[in-house]
């Protein structure tokens, strides 16, 4: 009964600890590695949970509320547009999986 309230909250917390990630990359408080390698982790998340994918789709929707509220300076909806664009770009790459026991292409004929 309490697995998809807590999986919701583990959703949450997980781009929290990303947000920490990163400003602590920023302030050199954890090392600048860190947040490539926890980005990789939350893709994994993102395309295995239906949780992180909901949470991901709220934060995003309201970030993008406030990018685009009237009276938020105009390079705040160009930065979160560029963000969301990168992003999506190296989000949207296939996961692909290698043969366990690939054959040579002249043993293929």
């Amino acid at each position: 009964a309490n697995y998809d309230p807590a999986m919701r909250v583990v959703a949450y917390a997980e781009l929290l600890i990303f947000v920490r990630v990163v400003l602590g990359a920023l302030t050199f408080q954890n090392s600048l590695l860190a947040p490539i390698v926890y980005a990789h982790f939350l893709r994994l998340r993102f395309y295995m949970s239906k949780f992180t994918q909901r949470a991901v789709g709220h934060v995003t929707s309201l970030i993008d509320g406030y990018a685009r509220k009237q009276g938020t300076p105009p390079v705040v909806l160009q930065v979160w547009e560029k963000v969301q664009m990168l992003v999506s770009r190296w989000a949207g790459t296939i996961l692909t999986q290698q043969p366990a026991n690939p054959q040579p292409a002249a043993a293929r004929r």
